[in-house]
């Protein structure tokens, strides 16, 4: 299969950072699946601390609940997700750019 296919699939389908590395960008790659993995455990993390300040409330209605979680901490939860996303929408984007590249280049050279 084309490398120009596999490289995007695999960082849009798999783990963004692993189209970078099936091009030989490892230092790319490994940036790219190092912030994924961050951004995950912190998101994790913050959700971990949003259910447990839930959970400890007494009673729960729709506006304790509401005040239980705070503005703050959907906030920080929405831009770790948009961070997300445009790390995914990236990787698979500079994969297929970098694959179709050399893919262009070895054709020119009659690879």
């Amino acid at each position: 299969m084309k490398k120009s296919i596999v490289a995007p699939l695999c960082s849009g389908l798999v783990i963004p950072g692993l189209g970078q590395i099936l091009n030989q960008q490892i230092r790319k790659g490994v940036i790219l699946l190092g912030s994924v993995f961050l951004l995950f455990v912190a998101g994790a993390v913050k959700l971990a601390f949003i259910i447990n300040s839930v959970t400890r409330q007494p009673e729960l209605s729709e506006t304790s609940l509401g005040a239980a979680v705070g503005e703050g901490d959907l906030l920080f939860v929405a831009g770790i997700v948009a961070a997300f996303a445009i790390l995914w929408v990236y990787s698979v984007v500079d994969a297929f750019r970098v694959a179709l590249r050399s893919e262009r280049s070895a054709g020119d050279k009659g690879l």
